[in-house]
Parts: C-alpha cells; sequence; structure tokens
C-alpha cells in the first residue's frame, strides 16, 4: 500500500535492445491489470502505453518519451526508476557470470583443460534479451559446457549449469546464494543406486577440480 491507503500503480514492462545502438534499450510500460477494450460509461477505452528510449551511460541513463503513444505525465519518475533498477540488475548479472566465466577458465587451464569461451543469447523477462559468456572446456575427448540458465531461481540470484558434451547431460549446477557460488553435484555412483546424495559445496578450484575429475572418470 502507498501511503494515505492508495494501491500503487503496478506496471507489465517489457525491455527490448534497440536495433539501431549499442547499448540502447527500448522500454514499454503497461499499467497491470487493465484489459484491452473495457468499455467506461458505454466507450470502449484503450489501455494506456508508456515507450522510452534509454541510452547513455547505466549508472546516469538519458531517457527519451518523444515517441511514446500516451505521456507519463506524473508516474514518469517512478517508471524511470524501474528502467534504472532493470538495467542496474541487467549489469550486475552479466558482471556476475563474466567473473565466474573468467574463473573457471583460469582454473581449467591451470589443470591442463583447453577452454573456449562462446556468447549465449538469453531472454529474461525482467532485463530483456542479452548476450552471456559461457565456457567450453575440453581434456582428451572429453567435453565440458559451462552455461548460463537463468538470471533469477528459486533461493537463488543466477543459475549456470555444467554439461558432459555432446550429450547435454546436466551433470551439476551452479547456484548463487549470499554473494557466492555453490556447486550442486550428484555424484554417478548415487545415480546408479536410484539415491541422489547431492553434494552442495561452495565454488572453488578444489570443488571444481575435484568434480571434472568426477566426470572424466565417468565419461570414459
Amino acid at each position: 500500500m502507498a501511503a494515505g491507503g492508495v494501491d500503487k500503480q503496478r506496471y507489465m514492462v517489457s525491455v527490448h535492445e534497440a536495433e539501431d545502438a549499442p547499448e540502447a534499450f527500448k522500454f514499454t510500460f503497461v499499467p497491470a491489470g487493465l484489459s484491452r477494450g473495457r468499455v467506461t460509461g458505454g466507450v470502449a477505452t484503450r489501455v494506456p502505453q508508456y515507450i522510452a528510449r534509454v541510452t547513455g551511460k547505466p549508472d546516469n541513463p538519458a531517457f527519451d518519451w518523444s515517441a511514446s503513444p500516451d505521456a507519463p505525465d506524473a508516474a514518469q519518475g517512478e517508471l524511470e526508476q524501474i528502467a534504472r533498477d532493470r538495467l542496474a540488475a541487467r549489469r550486475a548479472w552479466i558482471t556476475r557470470v563474466d567473473d565466474l566465466v573468467g574463473n573457471v577458465e583460469v582454473w581449467g587451464r591451470e589443470m591442463g583443460w583447453a577452454t573456449r569461451r562462446i556468447e549465449k543469447r538469453l531472454d529474461d523477462s525482467g532485463v530483456g534479451l542479452h548476450t552471456i559468456p559461457a565456457l567450453l572446456l575440453q581434456e582428451d575427448t572429453v567435453r565440458v559446457l559451462l552455461e548460463p540458465v537463468a538470471r533469477r531461481a528459486l533461493g537463488a540470484d543466477g543459475v549456470v549449469d555444467l554439461y558432459l558434451m555432446p550429450a547435454y547431460d546436466d551433470i551439476a549446477s551452479l547456484y548463487f546464494r549470499e554473494g557466492h557460488w555453490y556447486m550442486h553435484y550428484v555424484f554417478q555412483g548415487s545415480r546408479a543406486t536410484g539415491i541422489e546424495e547431492a553434494e552442495s559445496t561452495p565454488l572453488s578450484k578444489e570443488t571444481l577440480t575435484a568434480v571434472l575429475r568426477e566426470m572424466k572418470k565417468h565419461a570414459q
């Protein structure tokens, strides 16, 4: 509830990268709870739509409302803050995954694995379509893919999966919680018995080494 006991208006928000310029975004806001073609006083009305083009530095973006079908008026400040929050979340997620891939890349090379970064396009309802890094690791004939899956999940601010290629077997998942990445892995022996004894440990070079060693042993 807002001050004075009045419900604060909620909005359905969509984010799209602008096609004509890098690091430019199109934000569309539609008031939630309003149906299209509703009738008020015997006259059909349409749902308002507010569109902003957002450019500039992420920490100080510029907003252009000139192409908006409807003027945001008093809601402009609120809508611009929503956009700032979405851009900050987008930047934090991409940075978080980039740091993770960088660490795993270094650890993998130190363990003798060949590494290659690839790009993945990920669509997220909160921050829109974006490009994010993934990582291929290979030792001998064993190939593993570290792939971002979701920015948000229950109890986690990011999910990245570790797959055994080429079968794309999901062998481990990494969850970002309380400022750290945790690796959740079910060892092959427990799968054979039908009892999944999953381990969840903070990600480190040591835990990654143990998982890759186990994976390699069962992949051959």
